[in-house]
């Protein structure tokens, strides 16, 4: 019966662990440091493997999760960029909406003084530096942790006409939004991991009744 056959021991091929067969993963910029091996020690003490080709299949779940945890963080990262830019311009416009309102009445004033179109200057120039700051800070409001700064980032940008949902919206419908890519990916990637899952469910229905754990 399958349930009597005795584990393969490593050392017959010359290895402490079978884990050793399979290839080390170097990290991937972007990736929190040292997150993917805490990820991995804690899903192969989950699946516990009892054989090598169990050991690999347990494998190939783990980085399907992965990819799936990374695609979400991709896909909001791409939709906080999308959406921060939108914001920045949105405010950007406003300040050249102002600065230009402001020239306006310097003209009308100068106008009424008896002056000219030829002979009037614009008395100081649009800030680029200070309006880019105040956009800056309003993107970064909109994203607090803090709920009364965040609540409070959203009037400001709902009183130039835009709504938050909206924006969210937009960023995800957008042309070749990067944010749907990465969800399409995910849906591919959990069809997989399904089909891991139910190949690496059959084998642990046969292995060994006595055998030790694959530390991964």
């Amino acid at each position: 019966m399958a349930n009597d056959i005795t584990p393969i021991d490593p050392r017959r091929f010359g290895l402490e662990s079978f884990a050793e067969i399979l290839p080390r993963r170097d990290p991937i910029i972007g990736e929190d440091p040292g997150s993917f091996r805490d990820f991995h020690a804690a899903m192969m003490r989950s699946l516990a493997p009892m054989t090598p080709y169990e050991g690999v299949i347990a494998e190939n779940l783990v980085a399907i999760e992965w990819e799936l945890l990374q695609h979400r963080r991709m896909r909001e990262a791409a939709m906080r960029k999308s959406l921060r830019g939108r914001v920045i311009n949105a405010m950007l416009s406003r300040c050249g909406r102002a600065y230009e309102a402001k020239m306006d009445q310097h003209y009308e004033a100068h106008v009424k003084a008896g002056g000219d179109e030829d002979s009037w200057e614009a008395p100081f120039e649009f800030d680029e530096v200070a309006a880019n700051a105040l956009a800056e800070q309003l993107a970064d409001r909109a994203i607090s942790e803090d709920r009364d700064e965040q609540a409070a980032a959203y009037e400001e940008i709902a009183g130039m006409g835009l709504e938050p949902l909206d924006l969210m919206s937009d960023a995800y419908f957008e042309p070749l939004s990067v944010a749907r890519k990465h969800d399409e990916k995910g849906q591919e990637l959990e069809r997989r991991r399904r089909e891991v899952r139910r190949d690496y469910d059959l084998l642990q229905r046969v292995r060994p009744i006595e055998a030790e754990v694959i530390e991964g």
